[in-house]
């Protein structure tokens, strides 16, 4: 994508701005980077962002994981915003002034262009939607990667027919339309590949009330060798699925208008009337079955014994990496030799001393800082396996000196979540109460962060799952087996980063609800200010290494067990 392009689109049309977005087709939270224009514009890559381009400069508004990272990237090159602080919106109605601008209506959602062009329309703003880009766009991932598979059956939550039922039995129109991928792979059972660090395939879903074939979206026809597919499905790419449509005699639709795109929903709205979908499939998505438990504990089982060998063998300086990507490459490296890993579940991040406090950073493979000399590596990473998906953020210290405002601030994370693990919640808790819980017992030590707290995990799906999520603004309720992570941290700028995440699946005990850590990887204990732990948090923390032991005790070679058992137990 060439700016100069958006520049000219904009002079010749007398339109005032461009907003990019950051998705794909599917709205997805992190698009390959070759989907995704904000990277394709400016080389900077985030999960979450916008630019506003103007003819003469361009703003870039993210969230706070980024803004650190945004600013060293971008120098003095265009005003950075923080989205908690200023939002587009809000950038534009302070310019004060009649505007216009234009969006790529495939690339928003329903919901997201109605809340901002509402807002906007109040202050004499317009945004309209294009359908046709103004630069060269790629809309579709490479098929020619996506090698789909339908889950083996003992490994599936639910089968897909019963899936389809539930959701037909609900249904109070002539069908429902799903558009979020990551909904499609978990309804059919059916995992693809052509989406970086995913499993999820670039497909939408049709399902109608009527005892009639159901209709696979997509432009990938690779998923007609999957026989359950090709079968039992209609299999259309999207131009021929809309006549599909507009030939059958429906008239009425659910549909999600936070996960559909604008473009498709002005496309149907002209044939069809479609409403907002009662159903909440995130929430069916993140009740796991006792069968997903079962591999969720199977699949964090073969992750922790490759976190536990790459921890004790970079401290033991058996590894010796140059740089910080090195680090990362190192970590993926033992997890392939792990029964049933895939992929990455994301771009891992390795971070040393200050980089850390970049809450985000990810390490380039050319000038990524030099392992020389550093305090401490934070390592934040995940995997999926057939049984499951992970992510885990682990603190290590790799120099020889005491660092008592790393050791303060680690080891009141750790306190945190001992706490947690051992409160006993309310049925039916919201989760922002546990996003407080955790802010508030921290904020009594001058110990605070930006980002949420947790987010919810997929089954061999995605790592950042909808439901639930653990944050202020977030009205989700927590009920038994959802799976989550908790993730603390403290930055200081220039300095150093502290993070440490466990994944927890809630368990319903005599109607209220405990957190269990399903994670298996040991905490570093050089790093714990051994004078602030209680005698109960010392036992606790030696209860959860010698779980690790046990679970991984006949997996490891005596070099590996006799470390765990001298500087893992006994320092305890």
């Amino acid at each position: 994508m060439k700016s100069h392009l958006i520049k000219k689109y904009l002079k010749d049309n007398g339109i005032d701005f461009y907003l990019i977005t950051n998705n794909d087709l599917h709205l997805n939270e992190s698009p390959n980077l070759d989907l995704k224009d904000i990277y394709k514009l400016s080389k900077f890559d985030c999960t979450r962002g916008y630019i506003l381009f103007f003819i003469n400069r361009f703003v870039f508004f993210t969230d706070s994981r980024y803004t650190l990272a945004a600013k060293k990237f971008f120098r003095n090159n265009c005003e950075i915003y923080d989205l908690s602080e200023v939002t587009f919106v809000d950038y534009l109605i302070m310019q004060n002034k009649k505007l216009s601008g234009v969006l790529d209506s495939k690339l928003i959602s329903v919901k997201e262009y109605r809340e901002i062009n509402s807002k906007l329309q109040k202050n004499n703003i317009n945004i309209f939607p294009k359908s046709k880009n103004s630069f060269r766009k790629n809309y579709y991932p490479n098929f020619n990667i996506s090698y789909p598979l339908s889950m083996p059956k003992n490994l599936i939550p639910r089968t897909y027919n019963k899936n389809l039922e539930r959701i037909k039995s609900n249904l109070k129109t002539d069908g429902i339309l799903i558009w979020n991928n990551a909904q499609v792979a978990y309804l059919l059972n059916l995992r693809s590949f052509e989406l970086w660090n995913s499993t999820k395939p670039f497909a939408g879903l049709f399902i109608p009330r009527k005892n009639i074939k159901p209709v696979l979206i997509t432009n990938n026809f690779n998923l007609k060798k999957v026989s359950k597919l090709i079968n039992n499905f209609n299999i259309f790419g999207e131009e021929n699925f809309i006549r599909y449509l507009k030939s059958s005699k429906f008239k009425n639709i659910d549909t999600s208008y936070e996960f559909l795109n604008l473009n498709m929903y002005l496309r149907l709205s002209k044939f069809l009337n479609l409403s907002e979908t009662k159903i909440n499939i995130s929430k069916y998505l993140g009740v796991k079955t006792s069968n997903e438990i079962k591999n969720i504990q199977t699949c964090h089982i073969e992750d922790g014994l490759a976190v536990l060998k790459f921890i004790i063998e970079l401290k033991q300086n058996k590894l010796n990496p140059k740089n910080e990507f090195q680090v990362s490459e190192y970590l993926y490296n033992k997890r392939k030799e792990g029964i049933n890993f895939f992929r990455n579940s994301f771009d891992y991040i390795s971070a040393f001393d200050s980089n850390a406090a970049i809450v985000h950073y990810k390490a380039p493979q050319k000038k990524s800082l030099s392992s020389k000399n550093r305090k401490i590596l934070l390592i934040d990473s995940g995997a999926h396996y057939l049984e499951g998906t992970t992510d885990i953020t682990r603190v290590i210290k790799i120099g020889k000196k005491n660092y008592p405002r790393i050791k303060y601030s680690y080891t009141y994370l750790l306190k945190s979540l001992i706490k947690i693990e051992n409160k006993i919640f309310p049925r039916n808790i919201r989760s922002s109460e546990i996003d407080f819980f955790i802010r508030n017992y921290l904020s009594k030590f001058n110990i605070s962060y930006s980002h949420g707290t947790g987010h919810g995990v997929g089954n061999f799906g995605d790592v950042h799952e909808k439901y639930p999520s653990i944050s202020s603004r977030s009205s989700d309720i927590l009920t038994n087996n959802n799976l989550f992570s908790i993730e603390p941290g403290h930055y200081v700028e220039g300095e150093f980063g502290i993070r440490i995440e466990n994944l927890y699946v809630t368990k319903l005990i005599n109607k209220n609800l405990k957190l269990k850590n399903v994670t298996l990887v040991p905490y570093d204990l050089d790093l714990i200010n051994w004078r602030l732990i209680t005698n109960f948090e010392r036992m606790f923390i030696k209860q959860y290494h010698n779980k690790i032991y046990q679970s991984f005790q006949s997996r490891l070679n005596n070099y590996h067990k006799n470390y765990f058992i001298k500087n893992l137990i006994n320092k305890i």
